[in-house]
């Protein structure tokens, strides 16, 4: 069962999404997109194939939604509070670099409404509307929901394309820190191991077999013991290429997950994914100086170090203290 609706332009727009977000404020941006992508937006009767369609002033949109649409973001765009404040490690009038908590995603994404990096991107700088071609406006690159750390925005759309190029042609160097399983085989190494989505579990990747090794896309990490316990490790890793999910895959296809991966460890191993985006080194898109941002590395990382230094410390003194019978 679906619903009709039709509404008639005060004023002109450069983007029917946004003109659609203030004329039906009790849908979310994103029911507004889907409603786009569905065909069931019309423009002076013409279907509307793109959200960042242009209208004129008195141009007539008719829109056809379902009757029970669900509205779980229901005033987002007019009254809408980010839960978090950014945490700003560097912004100048095109680039603005955040440290990114862990659990909140980049952008939307499949699955349950929740709010991104993205929404609060839009509520603080609403000018990123105004970007062109992109559903994704000021998101030069993305980390996993569960990593924690360096993130860079663009706040104009030609810093956007410049900043992409840069991680297109590798031009970006990336450093993290990760807690992972076991002690290492080597103290610095480098893993060459193309990645492809796993043919069974949609939502992770994997390192192919021979057959299906053509099909993968080539992922290098390199990476540098830091520190090493009984039963875990501190790293450095240094990516190479930027695939999906590429730490988390390489380091448990090595035997080595990561502490409190969902997916490729064990979840409960440490209360977060132990991944955190430490450095960031490029050369900025305008000015041409050379930029190393650094955030620091997270509460929970350095309780566990402590904790493991501590604990290895006073094994070395009961050690010390017990005498030898062996002899």
């Amino acid at each position: 069962m679906f619903k009709k609706q039709k509404v008639r332009a005060q004023k002109p727009y450069t983007r029917i999404d946004r003109f659609l977000s203030e004329t039906l404020s009790h849908l979310s941006r994103t029911q507004i997109e889907k409603l786009i992508k569905d065909h069931r937006v019309w423009l002076n009767k013409k279907p509307v194939l793109k959200k960042n369609t242009e209208i004129a002033t008195h141009d007539y949109v008719e829109i056809e939604f379902p009757q029970a649409i669900p509205t779980p973001r229901s005033g987002w765009e007019a009254g809408f509070k980010p839960t978090i404040q950014f945490s700003k490690l560097f912004e100048d009038d095109h680039l603005l670099i955040i440290d990114k908590p862990s659990g909140i995603p980049v952008h939307p994404g499949a699955g349950p409404v929740r709010e991104t990096i993205l929404d609060i991107f839009r509520h603080e700088y609403p000018l990123v509307e105004e970007m062109k071609n992109t559903d994704r406006p000021g998101i030069v690159h993305r980390l996993d929901k569960e990593t924690s750390g360096i993130l860079i925005l663009a706040k104009d759309e030609v810093t956007l394309k410049r900043m992409q190029k840069k991680f297109k042609n590798r031009q970006i160097n990336k450093k993290y820190l990760a807690l992972v399983s076991g002690k290492m085989r080597h103290r610095n190494g480098l893993i060459d191991a193309p990645i492809i989505r796993h043919p069974k579990h949609r939502k992770k990747f994997t390192v192919p077999g021979p057959r299906s090794k053509n099909q993968a896309r080539e992922a290098i990490t390199k990476f540098s013991v830091l520190l090493e316990f009984s039963d875990t490790s501190f790293l450095q890793l240094n990516p190479t290429t930027g695939r999906t999910h590429q730490l988390r895959v390489h380091l448990s296809h090595y035997g080595h997950p990561i502490l409190g991966d969902p997916i490729y460890g064990k979840k409960d191993q440490f209360g977060r994914l132990a991944l955190h985006a430490s450095s960031i080194e490029f050369t900025h898109p305008h000015s041409g100086n050379h930029l190393t941002v650094e955030a620091s590395m997270p509460a929970l990382f350095r309780k566990h170090i402590q904790t493991e230094i501590k604990k290895k410390k006073n094994l070395g003194n009961h050690r010390k203290h017990t005498p030898d019978i062996s002899k």
